[in-house]
């Protein structure tokens, strides 16, 4: 791996995102639930991990969320194609005016994210999700 680039995530990227959640025995997202604020990390050109912003426009906090990367990545890239992530997200929240991020994620991630100024809330919390309308998702 020699070049390591960021750009964002678009429609044409959803199935690839789709099989990647699946290799990793975790539930897909529903297209309609990302956000239009995603970045997708590339190692030499190919893509290696992507994720996404939602975007308070009430109190000025955001957070990142639906982190995905692709099977077979070393720990070492993934946690490196994560820290570009996130540094990326940052910067555009900042850009936007935002002056907090939240993310909900697993313990192991969560270790790392300290050395990029994340704190933890509640060790206790679970990530859960439903629909406004009571479908199945």
């Amino acid at each position: 791996m020699n070049n390591i680039t960021l750009r964002p995530y678009t429609d044409g990227d959803y199935d690839m995102l789709c099989e990647w959640w699946h290799a990793h025995g975790k539930q897909r997202r529903p297209q309609q639930m990302l956000p239009k604020c995603g970045v997708v990390c590339e190692f030499d050109g190919n893509p290696t991990s992507a994720l996404f912003l939602h975007m308070d426009n009430s109190c000025g906090m955001c957070m990142a969320d639906h982190a995905v990367s692709i099977p077979g990545l070393s720990l070492k890239q993934a946690m490196l194609a994560f820290r570009h992530c996130v540094a990326c997200l940052k910067k555009i929240a900042c850009d936007f005016g935002y002056h907090t991020i939240a993310v909900t994620t697993y313990r192991g991630i969560a270790r790392r994210l300290e050395s990029q100024g994340f704190r933890e809330l509640s060790r206790n919390q679970v990530a859960m999700i439903a629909t406004t309308s009571g479908e199945e998702l």
